[in-house]
């Protein structure tokens, strides 16, 4: 039985996906996050919830939603069975390769994740975060903090 949307839902899904948002918009230009690395900077309940928020964007959307792949480093599928051609030829743009599987280096393009500062100026339990990244080291997941 689906999860009614009242209004309540409506507005929670909608605070997590701009949280979802501003945080992809911190990935820049050559590096790629995964789906469960900005679930885990978010709370969201699951990767597959960052998903649906980016297949949420409008069309022209400013949020860059190609620079998030799943945590085998590569496109994920989308309904239809196919990876994105458009999300494959944006990051090609900003220099990032695929090996001949179409996976991406994970080690060498994986985006390190936000700043303290940035996590502290948008409403982020640090601690938490730092607590929860120590505890849960799960593929996909991770955070090479900057200071």
């Amino acid at each position: 039985m689906p999860l009614e949307m009242n209004e309540k839902n409506r507005n929670e899904r909608s605070l997590l996906f701009d949280r979802i948002y501003s945080l992809v918009c911190t990935i820049p230009p050559g590096e790629v996050a995964t789906y469960g690395q900005i679930a885990f900077v978010t709370e969201a309940p699951t990767p597959r919830v960052v998903g649906f928020a980016m297949a949420s964007l409008p069309e022209q959307s400013d949020v860059p939603w190609h620079r998030v792949v799943n945590a085998g480093g590569r496109i994920s599928r989308r309904k239809d069975g196919l990876e994105s051609p458009e999300q494959h030829h944006r990051l090609l743009e900003e220099g990032v390769l695929f090996d001949r599987t179409g996976k991406i280096d994970l080690e060498g393009r994986g985006w390190s994740g936000p700043s303290w500062q940035w996590l502290e100026e948008n409403g982020y339990d640090v601690g938490n975060l730092t607590l929860r990244s120590q505890l849960l080291s799960r593929r996909g997941a991770w955070c090479r903090w900057r200071y």
